[in-house]
């Protein structure tokens, strides 16, 4: 059984690790409100002061990070938190000096938007789900899965029920997704903002599917989130469990350079890593800009 090592405490309900190519991971945290980023030492910096509640990273072609900020809420023990800087839904661009800017225009779907995970796509295309609702799960909405242009504006949308959660495309060239509430990854054939019809991929033996990513050999991770741990799968079957211990909610994870799978586990406040000698799938990037429509809110740290 892989046990895993810690990388950097200290973080304030972290998620959406991202790998960078200089060895550092950038880590959203939540509570924080701010996009970090841990060095190879396990330091902890603070990149993008962000408001709200950034949920999710993805690197961009510049060394940019893009942002899901749900606009000010995290889970809690029973309850919530709510950010002191509440902030609309949206997709922020942070540049390498730390800058923040809101690029995505208006979502669909009625407000409130939670933009929770997002990933680019073989053609450049942006990929955010939009959770809804969440903090009123017995008449939570259906979320969805939009497509940004390089412009932030909407080339289309997935409707998806139940929590449109974790995302990530696989080797075979289709989007995954988490679906929290039925314990679901789902795959879809997606171009730009043209999207088929989702599958049932698997469904998690405990916890919620969080965040997910895959390595070079196509297996896929899965956070369990409230289940405690990461489960590894092949071919759609499960290969392998990850146990992240009690009271660590593990929240999202990506395979780094290093051969290690790094996980945020949002309640103890830590990114770890899990040994395990596999190479990174290479992902995909692209741009996008600041629209002419995008919602204010955020802005640079310092």
């Amino acid at each position: 059984m892989s046990e895993a090592s810690i990388v950097a405490e200290g973080l304030r309900f972290p998620e959406g690790p991202t790998w960078r190519p200089d060895g550092s991971v950038a880590v959203v945290e939540m509570q924080g409100e701010a996009l970090s980023v841990v060095a190879p030492d396990g330091g902890v910096t603070v990149l993008g002061d962000c408001g709200g509640a950034p949920n999710g990273s993805a690197l961009g072609a510049s060394g940019e990070l893009y942002v899901a900020n749900n606009g000010g809420l995290s889970a809690e023990g029973r309850g919530f938190w709510h950010a002191p800087r509440q902030i609309p839904g949206c997709v922020q661009r942070v540049e390498p000096d730390g800058t923040v800017t809101a690029v995505s225009g208006d979502l669909p779907g009625p407000s409130p938007h939670r933009p929770n995970d997002l990933c680019f796509g073989p053609d450049g295309t942006l990929y955010v789900s939009d959770s809804a609702n969440w903090e009123d799960l017995p008449d939570v909405a259906a979320g969805h899965v939009v497509a940004l242009g390089p412009d932030g504006a909407v080339l289309g949308a997935l409707e998806v029920p139940a929590m449109p959660n974790g995302l990530a495309f696989g080797p075979d060239g289709r989007l995954y997704v988490a679906q929290s509430l039925t314990r679901r990854v789902l795959a879809v054939d997606v171009h730009g903002g043209t999207f088929g019809t989702p599958e049932k991929v698997l469904t998690l033996p405990g916890g919620m599917p969080d965040g997910l990513c895959f390595d070079a050999a196509g297996r896929l991770y899965v956070c369990g989130s409230v289940g405690r741990a990461v489960f590894t799968y092949v071919g759609g079957e499960l290969a392998e469990t990850l146990a992240t211990g009690e009271g660590t909610q593990p929240t999202n994870c990506c395979v780094g350079g290093d051969g290690r799978l790094h996980v945020t586990d949002a309640r103890t406040g830590r990114l770890v890593a899990f040994d395990l000698g596999v190479d990174p799938l290479p992902l995909h990037t692209g741009s996008v800009g600041v629209s002419a429509g995008s919602p204010a809110g955020a802005r640079p740290l310092g």
